[in-house]
């Protein structure tokens, strides 16, 4: 048996190229420009931590990141044949999450801080179809949040202190740089892993967007990270399992503004005429939205991860 052979062995099989060219379709040209465009401004001088490269950041982030979420409705109707009352109780549980999510980050915002960092390794950790173990692969998902925490710690402590308080920042920052380095490990394993089995494009972009992330200001590096690999991932699972017509409608856009406008009333500076998008208020609304789409994740009504035989 060749070298790694066994490592690599729970992904070899009959469905590894099809699994691997599904990866590769979620690295679009966009992110490889972005990257460019970001690199020639750090080399060009430019401060990426800037007013103009932050709303940048966080217009990417809402705009090309939020909406994918959006099609948690379409897996409700199309494979869950939700229809009727099921149809409105399960936008009321929607809402009612979000809504609890929301009232955590102003009763226990530490517990608000570590739910949203924990819940967005597991939720990334979904992008990767290897490794098999479910605690290996939720490190793996780890590994933005890490990177950016090793890389830009000042950076990131204040994103935090602006989302909570400083002591709490301070706390939450201890903690992730506790466990960041076997997160990096893991991705890296699991960054080989589907290189080996033919995913190369998207390790590659794994790899980059994980130096971006360590080297960029997370309010540029991350919104790149969610919108061009993590959504985009989501989006052509979309694609396999329902059609292009599935990603053709407006309405993930239009869900995405609605909560953005109710946000806006929840948070009355999240959107400054002055200073712009609340990068703070910004990532708390990411967290809101996101507790409900996990929640039918894990209740099995992700997107089918492979694409149809």
């Amino acid at each position: 048996m060749p070298a790694g052979a066994s490592f690599l062995s729970p992904i070899i099989d009959g469905t590894a190229r099809p699994r691997a060219l599904a990866q590769d379709r979620a690295v679009p040209r966009l992110f490889w420009l972005a990257v460019l465009a970001i690199g020639s401004a750090a080399a060009a001088g430019l401060d990426l931590s800037g007013t103009l490269a932050t709303q940048a950041g966080m217009v990417l982030m809402l705009a090309g990141g939020l909406p994918h979420g959006g099609h948690d409705l379409l897996v409700a109707r199309q494979r869950w044949r939700m229809r009727g009352n099921a149809l409105v109780l399960f936008v009321a549980s929607y809402i009612a999450v979000a809504a609890a999510m929301a009232l955590t980050w102003w009763l226990a915002p530490l517990l608000a801080l570590l739910a949203f960092l924990g819940l967005a390794a597991w939720h990334f950790s979904e992008d990767w179809d290897a490794p098999r173990d479910r605690l290996l692969r939720s490190a793996a998902g780890l590994a933005p949040i890490a990177a950016a925490v090793l890389g830009q710690p000042r950076a990131v402590s204040t994103l935090f202190a602006a989302m909570t308080d400083p002591a709490i920042a301070k706390l939450a920052l201890a903690l992730v740089t506790l466990i960041a380095p076997v997160a990096l490990l893991v991705a890296a394993v699991a960054i080989a892993m589907a290189w080996q089995t033919g995913s190369r494009r998207w390790a590659v972009a794994q790899g980059t967007a994980l130096a971006l992330l360590a080297a960029a200001p997370p309010t540029i590096a991350f919104p790149l990270y969610f919108a061009l690999l993590h959504s985009r991932r989501h989006i052509v699972a979309i694609l396999d399992e329902f059609g292009a017509s599935a990603v053709g409608h407006a309405w993930p856009f239009l869900l995405a503004a609605i909560a953005c406008i109710g946000w806006a009333g929840f948070s009355p500076g999240f959107v400054d005429l002055a200073r712009g998008i609340n990068p703070a208020l910004a990532f708390q609304l990411l967290s809101v939205v996101a507790a409900p789409h996990l929640l039918c994740e894990a209740l099995g009504m992700q997107p089918k991860r492979t694409p149809p035989s």
